[in-house]
């Protein structure tokens, strides 16, 4: 099987700094999927490169909605600076009420970054991201 069979990718080493959506975003097909049930599938957050500049962190966020371009949190993580270094993968589940069209949405806490890249995709959790 392919590496990205069951996977939607939403950019691939994207710079994410404050108020930035991920490059693309995924339509579901349907109007509630319910891709998410028991917390098996979600945003998969790959740091490509370490954050620098960052102080506080920052909340990745699953956003979602009925029509392209959404912009509704639906699920936050906090990650401390720390956290965000080169070669850490990291999983958000996507709850079961994730509408059609959905999308991540990067928050900085206080100070933003100067570099730090990331790639996402939405997947099932198989590979034991934390």
């Amino acid at each position: 099987m392919p590496i990205r069979d069951y996977k939607f990718a939403l950019n691939s080493a994207q710079a994410m700094k404050d108020g930035n959506y991920s490059t693309d975003e995924v339509n579901f097909g349907v109007a509630t999927p319910n891709v998410g049930r028991s917390g098996k599938f979600g945003l998969h957050v790959l740091v490509t490169t370490a954050y620098t500049d960052l102080n506080e962190g920052a909340i990745i966020w699953i956003v979602h909605g009925a029509a392209t371009t959404p912009t509704t949190k639906h699920v936050g993580r906090f990650f401390a600076v720390a956290d965000l270094v080169a070669g850490k993968h990291y999983f958000i589940p996507g709850g079961h009420s994730l509408l059609q069209y959905a999308r991540a949405l990067f928050s900085k806490i206080t100070t933003d970054a100067t570099l730090g890249n990331l790639t996402l995709w939405f997947g099932p959790n198989e590979d034991g991201a934390i």
